[in-house]
């Protein structure tokens, strides 16, 4: 019977963090419940049995989680806490995108609404986010592309 005490705590920690990873991902307080649960039974385990049958207990313990560490990799429950789509973009993407907004480059067209300095303004039939070099433009206004900043499309007035 003193047997099952730490039996049961092991189990029940163990189901815990197998819980944490397949019902609750993120929520880490039934996982670190359940490690500290499987802690605390292989502790009674040294001192009950003491070195040999604590040793024993940590040994079935370690097994029993790596067999359960396997059985949710295959069955695609890890998946959950990995990233699987990949941030970085690649090349040619990088060129297209490039290449797509030089051709903003010169082009003049009108303001659609106030540039403060951000705004819409009108190029060619094609709407585009742009910024002024500071200066207040009226929408309406016309606007010449002059400058491509990173991510911006940089404009003023156009007096041609």
């Amino acid at each position: 019977m003193e047997i099952l005490v730490p039996v049961a705590l092991i189990l029940v920690g163990l189901a815990l963090v197998v819980v944490e990873v397949t019902v609750v991902p993120g929520l880490n307080v039934v996982g670190v419940i359940g490690v500290l649960g499987a802690a605390v039974g292989v502790v009674v385990a040294f001192a009950e049995y003491g070195t040999a049958g604590g040793l024993g207990t940590l040994a079935a313990t370690i097994l029993t989680a790596g067999g359960l560490a396997y059985v949710l990799y295959e069955s695609g429950a890890w998946d959950r806490f990995v990233l699987s789509d990949s941030l970085r973009r690649d090349a040619d993407a990088d060129a297209a995108e490039t290449e797509s907004r030089s051709r903003l480059l010169g082009r003049t067209g009108v303001a659609v609404t106030p540039l403060r300095p951000g705004g819409v303004a009108d190029l060619g039939g094609e709407r585009v986010e742009v910024e002024t070099e500071g200066a207040f433009v009226a929408a309406g206004s016309r606007v010449r592309v002059v400058a491509l900043d990173r991510q911006r499309v940089r404009v003023r007035i156009d007096e041609g």
